[in-house]
C-alpha cells in the first residue's frame, strides 16, 4: 500500500491544488492500493489522523508521500524535516517550538534525493530543498519520517499552487513509480 495525503485548503488559496490531486489520484498504481487522504489544516487534528491510518494498514505501507503547497514555480522534494513548527491552524491553535521534545533537531528522507533528481531534471521542473518551511508541511513530515523509523520511505512533495490537477498527478505518478523502482 501506499499513503498518498495532501491539504485541505487554508488562508489566502481559494483551493489546494494538493488535496485536488489526492482526490483525482488513481486507488491502484501497479500492483499497489492507494490511500488517500485529504488532511485538516490542523496541528492536532492531521496528526491523530495520520496515526490512525497507519494503525489500520496493519503493516508498513510501500511508501509515503506527503504533497503541499507552496508559491515556487517548480516541484520541490523536501531532503530534511526540522524539529520546529510555528504557526497558527484553522482551530485558531498557534505553534512555536519544537516539535518532539528530546528528539533530534531534524530527520532526513531516506530516499537517495540525488539520484532521484538526475532521473527527473530533464523531464520536470524539480529541485531537492533542505527547508519545507516550518508550518504544517513540515511538521506532518517530521512526525511521518519520526514514525517511520527508517522502516519504509517518506517524502514530502511540495508543489506549484498554481496549476492543473491532472499535469501534477502524472507528475507524481511518475516519481511514484521511479521511487519504487529505486527501492526495489
Amino acid at each position: 500500500m501506499i499513503i498518498l495525503t495532501g491539504f485541505e485548503r487554508y488562508g489566502k488559496y481559494s483551493y489546494n491544488l494538493s488535496s485536488e490531486i489526492v482526490k483525482n489520484f488513481k486507488e491502484q498504481l501497479d500492483d499497489y492500493l492507494i490511500k488517500k487522504v485529504i488532511l485538516p489544516v490542523s496541528w492536532e487534528k492531521s496528526i491523530k489522523i495520520y496515526k490512525e491510518i497507519l494503525l489500520k494498514i496493519k503493516k508498513n505501507p510501500k511508501l509515503v508521500i506527503l504533497l503541499g503547497i507552496y508559491s515556487n514555480n517548480s516541484i520541490s522534494i523536501e531532503k530534511i524535516a526540522w524539529n520546529f513548527a510555528i504557526g497558527n491552524d484553522i482551530e485558531n491553535k498557534v505553534k512555536f517550538g519544537l516539535i518532539k521534545l528530546y528528539s533530534k533537531l531534524y530527520i532526513k528522507t531516506g530516499l537517495d534525493l540525488k539520484k532521484i533528481y538526475s532521473l527527473l531534471r530533464d523531464k520536470m521542473k524539480i529541485q531537492i530543498s533542505y527547508y519545507p518551511g516550518l508550518y504544517l508541511c513540515n511538521y506532518l513530515y517530521y512526525w511521518a519520517l519520526y514514525l517511520s523509523n527508517k522502516r519504509y520511505p517518506v517524502i514530502f512533495i511540495h508543489i506549484p499552487h498554481k496549476g492543473k490537477s491532472n499535469r501534477y498527478i502524472q507528475i507524481i505518478e511518475i516519481i511514484i513509480k521511479l521511487i519504487i523502482k529505486l527501492s526495489n
